[in-house]
């Protein structure tokens, strides 16, 4: 009589998919990603403050970080406003100069692209329509200083990442100008707005 083999790695992997799958379902929605389930000619959410990943790409990221200098890129849904995403990046530097005892910050000018989303995908010889996912990306370069600066240019950590975070919070983009935007970006990746 067979036994069966691998029953109990099969339930352990079976609830671990289960668990995988609710919380990625529950970042998506923590992180003011698009839901999985959003149907074509809906808007997408407008971003929030939250890390974003490979998976979930809209939010802040950190990359080439150095002691003192480091580059943040915010990353919106279609409906997200630049301005709103240069307050993600700065909030975000500002919470980073902070967490590392930095008294002030300096950052470049903003670089602002945005990146397009596929239309289509070819699975098994066939090609599958896709509604496009596109974003807004806003990056700055950071420097940080030990010590508190009377220079213009630099702005407080503390201070600077609690103002942004009140006003990250409180800010409300009016649907007229989410469609405006989400219109503007698809024209921007050679579409016509749905």
């Amino acid at each position: 009589m067979p036994m069966p083999f691998d029953a109990p790695r099969r339930s352990e992997f079976a609830r671990a998919v289960v668990i995988v799958s609710a919380l990625t379902a529950l970042h998506g929605c923590a992180s003011g990603g698009t839901p999985l389930s959003m149907t074509t000619g809906s808007l997408p959410s407008v971003t929030g403050y939250a890390e974003g990943n490979a998976v979930m790409p809209q939010g802040y990221q950190i990359s080439g970080s150095t002691e003192n200098a480091l580059r943040v890129t915010a990353t919106g849904s279609a409906t997200t406003p630049n301005e709103r995403l240069l307050k993600i990046a700065l909030a975000r530097a500002a919470a980073y100069g902070a967490e590392q005892h930095s008294k002030s910050f300096r950052t470049t000018e903003p670089a602002y692209s945005v990146r397009c989303g596929k239309t289509s995908v070819v699975e098994r010889g066939t090609t599958r329509n896709l509604p496009p996912t596109d974003y807004r990306v806003v990056a700055v370069d950071v420097t940080f200083n030990k010590s508190a600066s009377t220079d213009p240019a630099d702005r407080p950590t503390k201070q600077t990442a609690a103002d942004l975070l009140a006003e990250i919070q409180a800010e409300q983009v009016p649907q007229e100008t989410q469609a405006a935007l989400a219109a503007q970006l698809a024209q921007a990746c050679g579409r016509s707005p749905q």
